[in-house]
């Protein structure tokens, strides 16, 4: 079984990934000086994540802050578990979005029209 816990900083956020409970959460801000090098670890251990959940795959997506190299990976990684969600693999996304930043509602909401496989729910809720 695969599992991933980064700790968040103040450039990155917090990454729990884990296939026996299946689940995936990022919390906090993102924008990492290095992209690939934060978010490449995190795709490879997904990858494997989805090879193995057995009940599904619930993510939480609780960003405050994301810069547009962070947005482009979210739009991958959404990607990437819509194809696998194609092929049978049970995935869940709550988006949460504060209900005063219609940027990333805007941005849930632009990413939920293009999956067609994934049970994607945006919620209005303060982040903390």
């Amino acid at each position: 079984m695969t599992s991933l816990h980064q700790e968040a900083t103040t450039r990155t956020p917090e990454v729990v990934l884990d296939s026996a409970k299946g689940i995936f959460v990022l919390k906090g801000e993102s924008y990492p000086e290095d992209i690939t090098g934060f978010f490449g670890p995190v795709r490879v251990a997904l990858t494997q994540v989805l090879d193995e959940v057995e009940n599904g795959l619930n993510v939480e997506i609780k960003l405050i802050y994301f810069n547009s190299s962070s947005a482009r990976v979210l739009m991958e990684i959404m990607d990437q578990m819509d194809e696998k969600a194609a092929e049978g693999v049970a995935v869940a996304v709550k988006w949460y979005c504060d209900p005063d930043d219609d940027i990333t509602r805007e941005f849930a909401e632009d990413i939920s029209e293009d999956l067609s496989s994934i049970d994607f729910t945006i919620i209005d809720e303060a982040i903390e």
